[in-house]
């Protein structure tokens, strides 16, 4: 990877953690909340995309990833507030951004014919180690129950990330798509799948809108901003080296202040 994919990776990882940070805090808002910080996102993200779409000519294959992303993110957004709701960030988002490069960097080797050096699949291999470990970090706390739904959220979330990962790898490797044209319409299909189970109680509408839409207003920015930066290294650098080199978001806050935020049920 160059040192400018490396950059990109990392800013996004920063944002990637802020935003996650912020989710936690209200995980209870489920459907309602991911729609409202969609809506956000879509307001700056929409225009950008449109304008870069003007020359774009769309095929077949770029609506099929694009609305199979949508529908992948739109589970993936679902799973992990669940996840928050039922079992402590520190066990759910680790196990989530250990599992989720692993699966995405042997899912690049498969179907988008990359091969890792041997050096870079240890550096894979450490990175997603030391993500292992710091979710067994202050587990001693933690009720069985607890950790049992921690540990298969975390997985599963894992799982989404994967799949969307690939999808999306394919949008702007092999198919060459603009990243903010892609995540732009891909967002938008995405708001339009979750608005019937987003509106299916108005009243929790109103009232995640109400309580949270500050969270709303920065989880809007920084979520599809984390994104479009990983989509971007992703032009220019292997994704079996991206996905898992994008998890050092789990690095970004000192100790007591994770420990503090994340202990919080």
């Amino acid at each position: 990877m160059s040192w400018f994919a490396w950059t990109l990776v990392l800013a996004g990882a920063v944002c990637h953690a802020l935003w996650n940070l912020i989710a936690k805090r209200v995980a209870s808002g489920g459907a309602p909340f991911v729609w409202l910080y969609g809506v956000v996102s879509l307001c700056w993200l929409t225009p950008l995309a449109i304008w870069q779409a003007q020359a774009l000519i769309w095929t077949p294959a770029m609506l099929a990833v694009v609305l199979g992303s949508a529908l992948l993110h739109a589970v993936y957004s679902l799973v992990l507030q669940r996840g928050y709701q039922r079992a402590p960030f520190s066990l759910v988002y680790p196990l989530a951004r250990g599992s989720g490069p692993l699966l995405s960097a042997l899912g690049a080797t498969l179907w988008l014919a990359e091969a890792p050096s041997v050096r870079g699949w240890g550096g894979i291999a450490l990175l997603i180690a030391g993500i292992g470990l710091l979710s067994r970090a202050g587990q001693t706390e933690v009720d069985p129950a607890r950790q049992r739904a921690g540990i298969g959220w975390g997985l599963t979330t894992g799982a989404c990330i994967a799949a969307y990962t690939l999808v999306d790898g394919v949008a702007v490797k092999t198919l060459a798509m603009p990243p903010l044209v892609f995540y732009g319409y891909s967002l938008l299909a995405r708001s339009v799948l979750l608005a019937p189970l987003a509106w299916r109680q108005p009243q929790a509408m109103r009232r995640q809108a109400r309580d949270h839409w500050r969270a709303a207003l920065l989880v809007g920015v920084l979520s599809p901003l984390a994104y479009a930066l990983v989509l971007f290294a992703l032009q220019i650098a292997p994704l079996s080296y991206v996905a898992p080199v994008r998890e050092v978001s789990m690095l970004c806050w000192p100790a007591g202040w994770a420990r503090v935020i994340w202990a919080r049920p």
